[in-house]
Formats: structure tokens, C-alpha cells, sequence
């Protein structure tokens, strides 16, 4: 392989993995000073920001590509994605809670008064935050490029490029939760499947809307509801939630994100946004005809 090679593919940008290092390099380095912030709301806004613009400079620069590719997009559907992912998310986190708590494995008590409305915005605002963030840089970002990788390594099976690209980033994804409270193999294997489920309404519109919906209901709703969330457990939540099932149902001390009950939370979310999808498409055909 000639030094050219190792840098450049053969329409002059540079290879996959230097534009990954580069890009990801010079965003931590920006969001770095973000650290000196006594503040995690605000921090997580800035980091929206931050990876939002170095999203559109990387398109510009380094990817070579339209900005849109992201899934990024300011238009009426993506507000009507956002919502009904909000929807869906907020419906899977009742199925579990249900079937968790008529099936005995979960115990369930009131919360001793409610939610602190001021600490339950800003917590909504966090989770608003970092959807955004894992959706446009595992989904938008690292799914789009690995996609258009796989495509040209010569491969003409489009069904393989998506299955590779949607199997490299949903990983990554699921590795980067390694390091939250009681993370485990298990639970990493969970959050794979989470990142399929997240990824495959992008790959179907295009448009991250929905999967930010998802993303972020999924996250407060777990929360709102008393349930321990990626290892952090819940405060000031409406109910006192007790796991009392095997953690092989429970997901344990990570949450239901590491149990059974998370996986049918993730199929719940995947059977409805294709239901959604399939009658949004099929509404769409009869206003055109």
C-alpha cells in the first residue's frame, strides 16, 4: 500500500480513521474547558452546541459532505418525529413498568409527595441534551460514515453495508457506557441492542427526530418513574421502585437497560416506531395519489 493510500481514499478525503481521530481530537479538545463549569446542565448545553457545530464544520471540511447527512435537520418533521419518539419512549417505560409489576418482579410504592418541578426541568433538559449528543455523533455521525465506508470497500450488497455500519456503531455506543455505576457485560451487550433499535428509524427517514424522541424519553421516563437508569438511581422520583425479580429480569443495580425487561422496552420502541413509520408512509402515498 503506497503512503498515499494510507491517508487518502480514492475520492481525496482522507481515510475513514483519520477523519474519525481528527474529528473526535478537536472536539474533546473544545469541550474540555466545559469541565471548569460547577454546573452539569449547563455543561451538557455547551457540549450540544460544541458537537452541533463541529458537526457542520467536519461536514464541510474533513467528511466533504452535506450536513443534513447527520440526520440533523430543522424542518416541521423532524418536531413531529421528536414527538411521537417522545410518545413511543414514554409508552415502552409503561410496558416494562407494568409487566414488571404484575409479573412480581418489580415491588412498587407511592413516592412520599411529588417531584420537585424545578429539579424535574432541569433533569429533562439534561436528558434533552445528551440524546442529542449520542444520537448525531453514534447515529448521525459514526453511522453514516462507517455506512459509506462499507459501501466503498467494493462491496455491492447494500443490506451488508447497513448491517456493518449498524453493527460497528451500535457497539461503540454500547462500549461507551463502560465506565457508568454497576456497568457490566451484560448490561453492554443491552445497550448494543438499544443502539440498533435507535438507529434503525435514522437509517429508515434519514432524520434523527425520532430517534432523538426515543432517546430522551426513554431516559427521563425510567427516571421520572423511580427506576434506576444506566446504574444512576433515581431521585426525587413519583414511585419507590424495588427490584425483587432475578437480575436477569431486573437488569439489578444497573437498571432495566441490563434485564429483560429493558430488552422488551427496546422491542416495544422498534415495534412501534415501524408501525409509525409504515402508517406515516402509507398516509403519505394516499395524499400524494
Amino acid at each position: 500500500m503506497s503512503l498515499e493510500k494510507l491517508f487518502y481514499s480514492s475520492d481525496n478525503r482522507l481515510q475513514l480513521l483519520w477523519r474519525i481521530i481528527i474529528f473526535i481530537s478537536l472536539l474533546l479538545l473544545a469541550i474540555a474547558p466545559l469541565l471548569l463549569i460547577n454546573n452539569s446542565t449547563l455543561q451538557f448545553l455547551g457540549a450540544t452546541v460544541i458537537l452541533i457545530i463541529s458537526l457542520y464544520l467536519n461536514a464541510r471540511y474533513i467528511d466533504k459532505r452535506a450536513f443534513s447527512e447527520y440526520g440533523l435537520k430543522c424542518t416541521n418533521k423532524t418536531f413531529h418525529y421528536s414527538v411521537v419518539g417522545i410518545l413511543i419512549g414514554a409508552i415502552s417505560v409503561g410496558l416494562l413498568l407494568g409487566v414488571g409489576y404484575f409479573t412480581g418482579t418489580l415491588a412498587i410504592s407511592k413516592h412520599i409527595g411529588t417531584p420537585d418541578g424545578q429539579l424535574l426541568l432541569l433533569f429533562g433538559l439534561k436528558m434533552f441534551f445528551v440524546a442529542i449528543i449520542e444520537e448525531s455523533l453514534y447515529r448521525g455521525y459514526l453511522f453514516t460514515n462507517f455506512y459509506e465506508t462499507f459501501q466503498s470497500k467494493g462491496n455491492s450488497n447494500n443490506r451488508f453495508a447497513f448491517i456493518a455500519a449498524v453493527g460497528v456503531s451500535s457497539t461503540l455506543f454500547g462500549l461507551a457506557h463502560f465506565s457508568t455505576n454497576n456497568a457490566s457485560v451484560i448490561s453492554i451487550g443491552f445497550l448494543i441492542i438499544n443502539g440498533i433499535v435507535w438507529c434503525i428509524p435514522f437509517i429508515i427517514t434519514n432524520n434523527l427526530g425520532l430517534s432523538i424522541g426515543m432517546h430522551f424519553s426513554w431516559n427521563f421516563f425510567q427516571s421520572f418513574f423511580g427506576f434506576t437508569m444506566s446504574g444512576n438511581k433515581a431521585s426525587d422520583s413519583l414511585l419507590i421502585i424495588k427490584n425483587i425479580g432475578h437480575p436477569i429480569w431486573t437488569g439489578g443495580d444497573y437498571g432495566p437497560e441490563a434485564g429483560l425487561l429493558g430488552l422488551l422496552g427496546f422491542l416495544s420502541m422498534l415495534l412501534l416506531s415501524l408501525v409509525y413509520l409504515r402508517v406515516r408512509s402509507n398516509s403519505e402515498s394516499v395524499a400524494e395519489d
